[in-house]
């Protein structure tokens, strides 16, 4: 998944760019939080620029026979023996991860590592060709083995990375690859295929939904093909070609993405963008049960960690829910005593790949100010590769296993699990009077079970959608961005049904997975359950923590779609939302149910079809049922034992 289009930093231009950083960050007045990030990131870039000795094009020979481009990098003046290394590896120019990454690279330079950066097979100068997280899990163990065998090396392998080059990790983890001592994945869920309650093929898709942001990323970063050179030349002529070409292209025609994906059929959307081939073609036809879905190098159950891990992840980033699968995975089932006993997470409330990068003393993710978020992410990284690749006894392993920022409180909390031991899951219902639809409705969410059988209809037309509005989501367009924004807009819709608890007397503090059961029938034989968890303020301000979606012919599982009878009533498990939020005294609790998040997933046309070949919809009339007999509930994981029920008043 992509983490946006990077610089191209090359060793002859890394001046260059570290003058325009500088004169950036002294042009105007800025926040000093702001000014220090760019200067760290500026003085990382310098040091890298006066201390790193370069060997490019690097061409490391996988099983097969095909070749991949890898840049080394060795800390200037030291000699190189017994060094350990950090391997990063992804799909993207691999110049412009120098500028990404140089944080941590400058810091790894500082303490006598090797780091090297390399192109997945079919990118760039690597060669073969290029499809989704090809080679993972046999081409990362080939190129660990090849840096172990290196004269300078330690013998022990580290990997780092943020969204591909994590992706990258799950496989080579499971491989077991000898001389895999560490690593670092960040915001990896599009790596992950079956883990837990997720099986949604890399986040391509999130309870049956296709996730839209995939036509903006494939448009922009996974074409399947490139302009190539014959194969087997030499570093040298490699090398001098690279001056000429990076074979980077030089103009990608905007897609007009926004508003293109209003597009019917959804696989007519790349077309009308103008993209190249990419595996978006294939994909974007296949259903959740597709065999064919196996083809694809995901991580997942049955891939057990034989290295330590430190899982880095985000609130508001779209791979949340499977990252955090997998950290709860590796924690009970890695292959190693030392992965399973090794297995650590911290949590940031940050968009994806974006912690370290924009923290200061009043984090905005999104509108909501969540606080002094900083954290020493490249200090954390730095003590577990030198205790792990090194043998430092820093203490790093003695720390906690879970450290996850609770929004609201503003604060970052440790826990020993995920969900904590001392979770209490606390299910409250779904009520009112029957007309629930919109802010100004009468829904109501209770701790109380309802006393009477009730109902909200509303009507879910394709045509004209619920617009999704920030939430976990990346990498889409800059109008449609993730992060925490006051929902209040989209609240006066009469086809949001809106349920709130009352102002609360006392804090309540959730950390960990939002189960949500629904009662729905419909008219139609298919249709989509969404559902949305927010923080009420006492101005009345309603600010989105976490969102999900259910496809409701898959809600009997995957191998099968099972769809409904008119009129009949179906119980709906929708797949877990996570957070970690304090709710403080004063505000409410509150839930969205309607039928779609556009663009953040695909609208459901309601025909019962396959959808994505499909271009004319049907309006479906849906209802939601709550009482003794349909207790439509969301089950929230309090953390801080006896706070709930804490409503100022809980009337049914």
């Amino acid at each position: 998944m992509s983490v946006g289009r990077f610089a191209s930093v090359v060793h002859a231009g890394i001046a260059l760019v570290i003058a325009g950083l500088l004169t950036v960050a002294g042009a105007g007045a800025r926040p000093v939080a702001a000014q220090s990030i760019e200067q760290r990131h500026a003085e990382a870039l310098a040091y890298i620029a006066a201390h790193a000795d370069s060997e490019d094009m690097t061409m490391i020979p996988m099983r097969d026979g095909i070749r991949l481009y890898s840049l080394l990098l060795f800390p200037r003046g030291q000699p190189r023996q017994n060094m350990p290394t950090v391997l990063i590896r992804d799909p993207y120019l691999t110049k412009g991860w120098v500028d990404f990454f140089a944080d941590y690279i400058a810091s790894l330079l500082k303490n006598g590592y090797a780091v090297m950066i390399q192109n997945e097979r079919g990118r760039y100068y690597s060669e073969g060709t290029y499809t989704y997280l090809v080679g993972s899990g046999n081409d990362g163990f080939d190129t660990v083995q090849w840096l172990t065998a290196q004269p300078w090396s330690n013998g022990k392998v580290g990997t780092l990375g943020c969204s591909s080059s994590a992706e990258e990790q799950h496989k080579l983890n499971g491989a077991h690859a000898p001389g895999l001592a560490a690593a670092v994945p960040m915001g990896s869920g599009a790596g992950i295929g079956h883990v837990g309650p997720y099986n949604e093929m890399g986040n391509f898709y999130r309870g049956g939904a296709v996730q839209m942001l995939w036509f903006s990323w494939y448009y922009d970063a996974g074409y399947t093909y490139r302009p190539q050179f014959p194969p087997n030349l030499t570093r040298d002529q490699l090398r001098k070609l690279s001056r000429f070409w990076d074979l980077e292209p030089e103009h990608i025609p905007t897609p007009g993405i926004d508003t293109l994906i209003w597009t019917l059929p959804i696989d007519a959307i790349m077309g009308k963008m103008g993209a190249v081939p990419s595996d978006l073609d294939d994909f974007v036809t296949r259903q959740p049960n597709d065999p064919k879905w196996k083809q694809v190098d995901f991580g997942g159950e049955g891939d057990r960690n034989s290295a330590p891990s430190l899982y880095i992840n985000s609130w508001y980033d779209v791979s949340i829910g499977p990252n955090l699968a997998m950290f709860e995975y590796q924690s009970k089932n890695a292959a190693t005593e030392q992965a399973k006993n090794n297995t650590f997470t911290v949590i940031a409330p940050t968009p994806h790949c974006e912690e370290g990068r924009m923290e200061t003393e009043h984090t905005v993710v999104g509108a909501r100010d969540m606080g002094d978020a900083r954290f020493d992410y490249v200090g954390l990284i730095q003590q577990w590769f030198d205790h792990f690749l090194k043998g430092v006894d820093n203490g790093v392993t003695n720390q906690p296993k879970v450290r996850a920022y609770m929004m609201g409180a503003n604060q970052w909390r440790t826990y020993d699990a995920w969900p904590a031991k001392q979770t209490l899951f606390v299910p409250y219902y779904l009520n009112g009077d029957g007309a629930a639809n919109s802010v100004n409705g009468n829904g109501r969410l209770t701790a109380e079970k309802p006393g009477r059988e009730a109902s909200d209809a509303f009507t879910y037309d394709p045509m004209h959608p619920v617009p999704s509005l920030g939430g976990s989501v990346c990498c889409f367009s800059p109008n449609f961005v993730g992060g925490s924004f006051d929902q209040t807009g989209i609240e006066m819709r009469s086809d949001v049904l809106v349920y709130t608890t009352a102002p609360l007397a006392k804090t309540i503090e959730l950390a960990g997975p939002v189960k949500v059961s629904l009662y729905l029938s419909s008219d139609r034989r298919d249709t989509d359950l969404t559902i949305k968890l927010l923080d009420v303020y006492p101005d009345g301000r309603a600010f989105n923590l976490d969102e999900s979606i259910q496809r409701v012919r898959w809600r009997a599982g995957w191998d099968t779609p099972v769809f409904m009878e008119p009129g009949r009533v179906y119980k709906v498990d929708i797949g877990p939302l996570q957070t970690s939020n304090a709710f403080l005294p004063g505000h409410r609790i509150r839930v969205e149910v309607s039928s779609s998040n556009f663009p953040r997933f695909d609208r459901n046309l309601n025909t019962g079809g396959t959808n994505f070949d499909e271009k004319d919809p049907l309006v479906a009339h849906n209802v939601i049922h709550h009482g003794p007999q349909y207790p439509s509930e969301i089950v929230l994981p309090v953390v801080n034992a006896g706070a709930a029920p804490a409503t100022a008043g809980n009337e049914d």
